[in-house]
């Protein structure tokens, strides 16, 4: 848990990880949410300027922090703010294994693609799925805080077999990313079911019967990732597009759902993406 506290504690990974915290407290209530996000302004800022893009399809017409909460719901705005906490954990470019644009870029389009998956077989959990797709790979910003030596040494498997993938993490760092993410997600008393979406994200088999609910989201993060890769917004491991279509059978996602939400993540990424 020390690399966890570090990362936790380091610069403005600090006030992210409490406000990360804050933002999934399940006592809290309007007033306290938006005496915190009004108390930053940069953050502040970005929730305005995020939703009067075209993406939340009421550009030009949010002028408060109140305005947007009113309007896209507490779950929206968890899910901006959580991004902008997520802009001040990056560390800096640790060799081709991590870099923290590509790592940006792959957690929005994950964001994004886990939150329409859900819409389509699991709405009740369509903002809780943004929020894990956003974090799914944050065990990676630990790995790179606990040893950023290892990691730019680290060559990522050229294959799609999860369990190959994992275990060359586990030869060279000793851990997975999914393990330290899990890890770091709980150290910050963040929920359980993000805990347990973190830890279980890549070589997700289909269950019987299909999970329901919070459940579901290790499956609609694989497929999310997969749809990421597809869109060229993939980091390592690589996804099975055999696996991933049988997942999203199981799941009774129509047969065109991946590809259809691959070829929508470029403009969506590229709307959340460029506010920063």
């Amino acid at each position: 848990m020390a690399a966890a506290r570090a990362l936790g504690n380091s610069g403005g990974g600090a006030g992210a990880a409490r406000l990360l915290g804050l933002l999934y407290d399940p006592e809290i209530d309007h007033a306290r949410l938006l005496a915190c996000l009004n108390g930053d302004p940069a953050l502040a800022a970005r929730v305005l300027k995020v939703a009067n893009t075209p993406y939340y399809r009421v550009s030009g017409s949010v002028g408060t922090v109140d305005r947007a909460l009113a309007l896209l719901g507490l779950t929206a705005i968890r899910g901006i703010a959580a991004a902008g906490c997520l802009d001040r954990l990056s560390p800096a470019r640790a060799g081709h294994a991590y870099d923290p644009e590509s790592f940006r870029r792959h957690s929005l389009a994950v964001a994004c693609a886990a939150q329409a998956l859900a819409r389509l077989c699991a709405p009740a959990v369509a903002g809780e799925a943004f929020m894990a797709g956003l974090l799914h790979d944050i065990g990676l910003l630990l790995l790179v805080q606990s040893d950023s030596a290892a990691v730019a040494r680290f060559e990522p498997p050229d294959s799609s077999d999860a369990a190959a993938a994992r275990a060359a993490e586990e030869a060279h760092f000793g851990t997975t990313h999914e393990a330290c993410g899990a890890q770091l997600v709980q150290s910050w008393g963040l929920p359980a079911w993000l805990v347990a979406a973190t830890a279980a994200h890549h070589g997700v088999a289909p269950a019987a019967p299909p999970a329901q609910g919070l459940g579901a989201l290790p499956a609609l993060l694989a497929l999310a990732d997969h749809a990421a890769q597809e869109a060229g917004c993939g980091l390592w491991p690589r996804s099975d597009a055999t696996a991933a279509a049988t997942l999203a059978a199981h799941l009774g996602l129509p047969q065109t759902a991946l590809a259809d939400i691959a070829d929508a993540l470029p403009e969506a990424v590229a709307q959340l993406g460029s506010v920063r």
